[in-house]
């Protein structure tokens, strides 16, 4: 290989290796009359670190 090529690999093997997880998104519940909380397919009820309902992906 080349010294550009070589170069560009490192480059890009130590970005990834900094990269940082990223954040899950939350949703918004949604609420009957009776006030349930309810989640669509596919995410699950948590509760964030400040308190709030939250739907979070599973």
């Amino acid at each position: 290989m080349k010294t550009p090529t070589v170069a560009l690999f490192a480059a890009a093997l130590l970005l990834g290796a900094c990269a940082q997880e990223p954040e899950p998104v939350y949703l918004q519940p949604t609420f009957d009359k009776a006030g349930n909380a309810s989640c669509a397919v596919g995410y699950m009820l948590a509760t964030t670190e400040t308190g709030a309902t939250v739907c979070a992906p599973i």
